[in-house]
């Protein structure tokens, strides 16, 4: 009966295995189509606000970018203090019904966002969306996780990191046309209906997957002839480190809290401030300056795909997270004395350090769900990381904002850097630990 799923008028035993792969790979990649619209179309609403802050600032006669920042702050708390209820539950309900159920909810809070006229109604639109939209990376992470054949967990890991930067790129294109026109209401609209959409093109699709599980476990236990899922099944054989203890778990959720939370901020720290950047020291116009931060956007994906890739073909994840750190630093550096020199290399550095800081985030908030499904609960993990990551993407911008109103430029910039050794010197810690651990317990070190 099981092969019905792959054709309907065919007989079981006329099926044969090259015939269900091919099925199932088509509706592996159906999947990843479903999760990436989803994932992506609901990221372009929420990058219409950091697209428009500088517009909305002036439009609402707001004197302090700290109080604009808090509408990203009431959208993260709620957004990571969500996840963190679902990192508790997530085995005890059907993720994917939670997602059809709650994300439609988060489009309609996002149009809703179009009708305010002052920024504390924007604090509640956008921290409703946060509360609605908060299963969506780690609900997709889950189900591709679960669902997918092994060898499309790589390509489905990059295709939704380039999610955020897809969806950033259009609302940073629409908005700085739409503000140019004062139309700056219009982005929540028509980007909020898409994402509505999104939903129930994912609700269809998921629901279908669903039904090839059982399948995809089957043939990826006799999966051959394949590199890559060889080379991901010889990472599980004699994987970096374990987390078979409750000891080991306890200290793996520390450690990964604290990288995830500060490695987000560092991200952030930056990428929220390019366009203010740009209109405060450089003297851009609004309209122009959202144009030519569309760059960043264009690019941060760069960061994550190249990571990914480097550990897909390396074990040891954790080394190659410190070497993107370390290339972070001169960056950050520099930034902290250039910023105000040539519009030119100021843009340029900025945007290399969100690229690199974009690269060193999925580590820990995707490469370790993909790579050690197999030890946990890739939804629980990716809510809980999210979670973290949330709260600091809604925690940052707004102490990033309140340096720049008290201090300057310059000593945000320096903050970034002074976090950034203090990463180093943390993951260099973590590396030495499992490097030590995985020549106990294997007899030698081997990449």
């Amino acid at each position: 009966m099981e092969h019905f799923y792959f054709a309907k008028h065919a007989s079981p035993c006329k099926l044969d295995k090259e015939t269900i792969e091919k099925s199932r790979m088509r509706m592996g990649k159906l999947l990843m189509f479903a999760c990436f619209f989803m994932y992506a179309t609901s990221m372009a609403t929420k990058g219409v606000f950091a697209a428009e802050s500088k517009f909305i600032k002036e439009l609402f006669v707001i004197e302090d970018y700290s109080l604009v920042s808090m509408t990203n702050t009431f959208y993260f708390v709620a957004y990571g203090l969500i996840q963190v209820l679902l990192f508790f539950i997530i085995k005890r309900i059907n993720l994917r019904k939670y997602m059809i159920l709650t994300i439609p909810f988060a489009a309609i809070s996002m149009i809703l966002m179009g009708t305010a006229d002052n920024i504390y109604t924007m604090w509640l639109f956008f921290g409703l969306t946060g509360a609605f939209q908060a299963g969506i990376f780690c609900g997709c992470t889950y189900l591709l996780t679960e669902n997918l054949p092994t060898k499309l967990l790589t390509p489905a890991n990059k295709i939704m990191n380039l999610g955020y930067a897809l969806g950033t790129l259009v609302s940073y294109g629409l908005c700085g046309l739409c503000v140019g026109h004062d139309l700056w209401r219009l982005p929540y609209y028509l980007l909020g209906g898409l994402f509505l959409i999104s939903v129930f093109v994912f609700a269809v699709i998921a629901s279908q997957a669903a039904r090839y599980k059982r399948i995809n476990e089957r043939l990826d236990a006799h999966a051959v002839g394949n590199t890559a899922s060889e080379t991901i099944k010889s990472f599980e054989e004699k994987p970096l480190f374990t987390i078979e203890t409750k000891k080991k778990v306890a200290v793996f959720y520390a450690l990964d809290i604290v990288m995830s939370f500060f490695g987000t901020c560092l991200f952030y720290m930056v990428m929220n401030y390019i366009t203010s950047l740009l209109v405060d020291v450089h003297g851009l116009t609004d309209d122009v300056s959202i144009y030519v931060s569309m760059l960043a956007p264009a690019m941060i994906a760069i960061g994550p795909v190249i990571a990914i890739g480097m550990c897909d073909k390396k074990r040891d994840f954790v080394r190659i997270g410190l070497y993107w750190l370390i290339a972070l630093l001169p960056v950050s550096l520099s930034l902290a004395f250039l910023y105000d020199g040539s519009l030119v290399v100021a843009l340029l550095l900025s945007l290399l350090f969100v690229v690199i800081a974009n690269g060193c985030k999925a580590v820990t908030l995707s490469v370790m769900a993909f790579r050690m499904r197999k030890q946990l609960n890739s939804g629980a993990y990716s809510a809980m990381t999210n979670a973290v990551a949330s709260l600091a993407a809604g925690i940052a911008p707004t102490v990033a904002g309140a340096i720049i109103d008290d201090y300057g430029w310059q000593a945000n910039y320096l903050a970034v850097t002074a976090l950034t050794v203090a990463l180093i010197v943390t993951t260099l810690v973590i590396d030495v630990c499992v490097r030590r651990g995985y020549a106990k317990k294997y007899g030698t070190y081997n990449e």
